[in-house]
């Protein structure tokens, strides 16, 4: 599981970087608007191609453009919404929001468990492969210390029928983001015993 450097900052406690929960649905409800929006104009603008093809070649450009630009905003907003969605996920007050269903889905099902517990067993091995194109290896030290408690994270998230959604996502947010405190020096070791302290607190066979 390639760890994800989009992010620069490196995680936080959600009680302390978290919107309450009316911003977080208000921010959210915008992004979905922006989406429905951007998809409508996608199909109404195909709708004006076979037009523009009949007419001029100025009108076919036009009509090309606008398909692309709107294409690009619905794609846009679409990788927006699933961002904001993973972020608010890691917060306990907003999980529960009535739109992350389908993403507390997503935390507690048991692909996604196996493919986390996966990516744990991974990381906790002692022998980790060198990858020549890994732009961010594990932290090996840091992994030396943890290593008992990663595998047994690895066999209570398998275990676990409906572990807390929010402790998934941590994990989740430990093993693919870039600047966690697995692959990021520059991160202090002791949050690493925290996120996973967390992690375990929501995974209770």
């Amino acid at each position: 599981m390639p760890p994800n450097n989009a992010e620069t900052h490196h995680l936080r406690s959600p009680s302390r970087s978290a919107p309450d929960p009316e911003t977080a649905q208000r921010r959210l409800a915008l992004l979905t608007n922006w989406q429905i929006g951007a998809v409508a104009t996608t199909i109404v603008v195909t709708g004006l191609l076979p037009f523009a093809i009949a007419w001029r070649v100025s009108y076919l450009i036009a009509v090309a453009a606008s398909i692309i630009l709107a294409a690009i905003l619905a794609v846009s907003t679409h990788v927006a919404r699933r961002r904001r969605l993973a972020t608010m996920a890691l917060s306990p007050k907003l999980v529960h929001l009535p739109d992350l269903d389908s993403e507390r889905k997503r935390l507690q099902s048991a692909r996604t468990r196996r493919m986390l517990a996966a990516g744990l067993r991974r990381t906790a091995d002692p022998v980790q492969p060198f990858r020549r194109l890994d732009p961010c290896p594990v932290l090996v030290d840091r992994v030396v210390a943890v290593r008992p408690e990663l595998l047994e994270l690895a066999d209570d998230l398998e275990q676990t029928q409906a572990p807390d959604p929010a402790c998934v996502a941590v994990l989740r947010e430990l093993l693919t983001n870039g600047s966690s405190p697995l692959y990021n020096p520059n991160v202090p070791a002791d949050d690493l015993q925290t996120t996973l302290a967390r992690a375990r607190a929501g995974l209770i066979t």
